[in-house]
């Protein structure tokens, strides 16, 4: 017989076998007949499951892309110390109201800086960044940037405010300063609204990232940023304010020049700051040289680094020949110290920071 005929008597044998079977005979076929019907029941439950296409939910018109990213370095400054954010996304980012906020542990507004576009190259992603500076007054403990379009959170992104005191001064000041700083006047109250109006722009233009380079070459100092001031009057009373900037004590006459690249948007004589140049750097980043004896720019024109502003002098309230060197991000005053040792916008960096991420 052939194995066919073989295998086909043993089943009709084993069909007729009585019910008490020998073990060795009846293991094998029970074994392979459980496994078969596992299997066959598997199949069964599989069919039933309804496959998802591959494409399935997708948009088949707009191909994968990266989801967008973000970037915030440093991860902890102190106040007067700037933060830069970035947004990537390789479709356009919001406009309308896209801006950086600044919270506290208790979610408090502290700061916040509209988004600008960075210069884009061929096949590179869109990129935004926004630049701000911790207020000197907020408090050390965590905090939270908070990405924000039209009033919707876009994203938050951890930070750390880190402790920092500051110095104290009592300045005396005779009759004439005395009254540039406490009688009104008309002019004083257009000029300051002026220079808010300027300081709180943010325009387009990109001219320098930094790092910056000090106004003058002395080291010698009278003041600081971020110092506690008393102005005791003429009258007896007192005053106090917080100093916006860094006095450097020179000689009247003293070279005063650019910072960084940037473009001078302000070029006069006012009550409070004397002879006055502003440099944009940055939109809604500017530096301040108040004081000067003499001008040496005109409104409108682009300046490079080390360009000379003009000299240093005593005009406006002053209590002696110096430089007040100041930068302002998004209106918050910020410590020029901090613009001196690393750039605050390098795309470069930005971009190696959300490979990271």
């Amino acid at each position: 017989m052939n194995n066919e005929q073989r295998t086909g008597n043993n089943v009709r044998m084993q069909s007729g076998l009585p019910r008490r079977l020998d073990r060795k005979q009846v293991s094998p076929f029970i074994v392979h007949c459980s496994l078969f019907s596992v299997l066959c029941s598997l199949f069964f439950v599989l069919c039933l499951i309804p496959l998802k296409p591959a494409n399935a939910g997708a948009d088949t018109t707009v191909p994968m892309v990266q989801g967008p990213r973000f970037a915030l370095y440093p991860p902890d400054a102190r106040p007067g110390e700037p933060i830069t954010v970035a947004y990537s996304d390789s479709f356009s980012a919001p406009e309308a109201g896209f801006q950086a906020v600044l919270l506290d542990s208790k979610g408090r507004r502290l700061e916040k800086a509209a988004f600008f576009n960075l210069p884009r190259e061929e096949g590179e992603q869109e990129l935004k960044a926004a630049v701000l500076a911790i207020p000197s007054t907020a408090a050390s403990g965590n905090a939270v940037i908070r990405i924000e379009s039209s009033g919707a959170v876009i994203h938050e992104l951890p930070f750390v405010i880190d402790k920092r005191d500051f110095l104290s001064e009592t300045i005396p000041l005779n009759q004439e300063n005395t009254d540039i700083r406490t009688k009104p006047d008309p002019q004083k109250t257009a000029e300051s609204d002026q220079l808010w109006a300027i300081l709180t722009r943010t325009g387009t233009e990109i001219y320098s990232g930094g790092p910056f380079t000090p106004p003058v070459t002395s080291t010698r100092r009278t003041s600081q940023y971020g110092d506690r001031r008393v102005y005791q009057y003429n009258d007896g009373t007192d005053d106090t304010t917080i100093h916006a900037g860094i006095d450097f004590g020179v000689p009247k006459g003293t070279e005063v020049r650019a910072c960084a690249r940037g473009k001078v948007i302000l070029a006069k004589l006012r009550i409070v700051t004397g002879n006055t140049v502003i440099l944009e750097h940055l939109p809604g980043l500017y530096s301040l040289y108040y004081h000067m004896d003499k001008i040496a720019v005109t409104e409108g024109a682009i300046v490079e680094a080390g360009t000379l502003l003009g000299l240093s002098g005593s005009t406006g309230l002053a209590t002696g020949p110096h430089l007040h060197w100041e930068i302002r991000v998004s209106g918050e005053y910020a410590d020029p110290d901090a613009f001196l040792t690393h750039a605050v916008l390098d795309k470069n960096d930005i971009f190696n920071k959300m490979r990271n991420e």
